[in-house]
């Protein structure tokens, strides 16, 4: 008995074993990673989808009085016109960047327009970064604006000076302007000439006619010298 007590002081004193390798350690705390702090819509720089949720702002807004639809149409209005302006940019770099051959090509076979609508695009944004025509001035379509843009400079002048370059001016007010310039056609002449020309023709036929059957049944040419001959019957008048 007293065996086993002293067993048991013997391995309650002796130093404890270390823990088994299978055993589990525990998991470290995770690092904390600092957040960033989102970056500021301005220095975003937005995706070509991105620009095309812009495209939201074509749905009709309900509108009840007069205020509201002038409000919604003048801000499309005026869409429209910085609109063009932002092609004829694009198509003016697209000309000065794009290898010779490759910007003709590009009009021609991607864009929805025409050259010619094209060309009114680029002459109008050209006039307006030139300084030729304020940007406030510019009506709020472009073929209203290219029969500003290509105005002479004393049409120009004369134009401003009249009240016509300004956003709401249409395009028949320009034409006839540009119209009104042109020198006045006397029309008297001109009809004159028309007529007696006519008249030449129609005498000419008919002395064709006349030569013909004198050649044809008398045997005399008119136009020869010696191919007519008047005889004068002299009468005695009592």
């Amino acid at each position: 008995m007293a065996n086993v007590k002293s067993f048991i002081k013997k391995a309650a004193a002796a130093p404890k074993a270390p823990a088994s390798s299978t055993e589990t350690p525990p998991r470290p705390a995770p690092a904390v990673v600092p957040q960033r702090s989102p970056l500021p819509p301005s220095t975003i720089p937005p995706s070509k989808g991105d620009r095309r949720a812009t495209d939201i702002s074509d749905a009709i807004v309900p509108c009840r009085t007069r205020e509201e639809f002038a409000q919604e149409i003048r801000y499309h209005w005026n869409r429209s016109r910085k609109e063009f302006l932002s092609i004829g940019r694009y198509l003016n770099r697209a000309k000065d960047t794009l290898a010779h051959g490759e910007f003709e090509a590009m009009i021609v076979s991607d864009m929805p327009f025409s050259v010619e609508t094209a060309y009114r695009f680029r002459a109008v944004a050209e006039a307006i970064d030139s300084g030729r025509l304020a940007l406030d001035m510019l009506p709020g379509a472009e073929s209203v604006a290219y029969q500003i843009v290509t105005m002479k400079p004393d049409e120009l002048e004369r134009a401003k000076a009249v009240g016509l370059i300004r956003p709401d001016v249409t395009r028949r007010q320009l034409i006839d302007f540009k119209q009104s310039l042109r020198p006045a056609k006397t029309g008297a002449v001109p009809d004159r000439r028309k007529a007696l020309l006519a008249d030449y023709a129609r005498c000419k036929a008919k002395l064709a006619e006349i030569r013909a059957e004198l050649l044809r049944d008398h045997g005399v040419d008119p136009e020869r010298d010696s191919g007519v001959t008047i005889d004068l019957e002299a009468e005695d008048v009592a």
